[in-house]
């Protein structure tokens, strides 16, 4: 859904819920952060070990809604995962649109921004919702970014760079991607049907959005990109699996989880 419907859908929401005990209107504010170990440093899918060095995104909207977070399943092959069928032995679950249903939108932050993620926990601007049960959510890039971490974007929506090692060697490397990368699998850049932690938002509180840069390299293989140094990493241009692969990974659904912290009482 367009972000002007969804928010009439949340507003209409509240107005027939206003004379219940549920669906008063809340802030939500909202938070992005990683699930990065200390050390930066995860092991993919594929075995790579992949220590991350910078983490930028763009995000845009995020929505919140009381319906169960969609399953994967595995539609029709794309050119782009045909041409990832040799990395995987172990096959590709896809998000499947159809299998999902939102429910009622319960919540949603609006504004776009951009995120170093190596630097913790990033507040974004504040949101808004009305009380009642969360179960999923819809974390969506955004092009032009806006926010503190334009300039590192250099026009991408995402822009990730690091060592990658395995059997002894050691690819450093640069991955971005691009708004029409990901909407190729993500329409309109949307990734929907996410696993919001099911809470009861009884009250204002903070959307705690945790993103998961393991899956967005679970489908690299990188032993096709030049070794390049920690000071002039290879990168990986659009002609090349690699690069598709990051962008598919970026639009996975268990990339992010989203999560509700009320605010204490007073």
């Amino acid at each position: 859904m367009k972000a002007r419907t969804l928010l009439l859908l949340l507003v209409s929401a509240a107005a027939a819920c206003s004379e219940e005990t549920t669906g008063r209107t809340v802030v939500l504010h909202t938070r992005l952060t990683t699930d990065l170990p200390a050390d930066a440093t995860v092991t993919t899918n594929l075995g790579w070990t992949v220590t991350v060095k910078k983490a930028v995104v763009s995000s845009g909207a995020f929505y919140y809604f009381d319906g169960e977070p969609a399953f994967t399943m595995a539609p029709r092959r794309s050119r782009w995962r045909r041409a990832l069928a040799a990395l995987s032995p172990m096959g590709t679950a896809w998000a499947h649109p159809g299998h999902y249903v939102a429910g009622s939108a319960r919540g949603q932050m609006l504004m776009p921004y951009s995120e170093d993620l190596m630097t913790g926990p990033v507040d974004l601007p504040d949101g808004n919702g009305i009380t009642g049960t969360v179960r999923s959510g819809m974390f969506s890039f955004a092009a032009p970014a806006a926010g503190p971490a334009v300039d590192r974007l250099n026009g991408h929506i995402a822009a990730v760079e690091g060592a990658a090692t395995k059997n002894g060697t050691t690819i450093n490397f640069a991955l971005t991607a691009d708004l029409s990368d990901v909407t190729r699998n993500a329409r309109d850049g949307a990734v929907t049907g996410c696993a919001f932690a099911e809470a009861d938002v009884e009250g204002d509180g903070t959307v705690t959005a945790t993103v998961k840069p393991k899956i967005w390299f679970d489908l690299v293989d990188f032993s096709e990109l030049a070794p390049g140094t920690p000071e002039a990493p290879t990168v990986a241009d659009a002609s090349t699996t690699a690069y598709i692969a990051f962008s598919l990974g970026l639009v996975q659904l268990s990339a992010y989880q989203f999560a509700y912290t009320a605010e204490p009482l007073k």
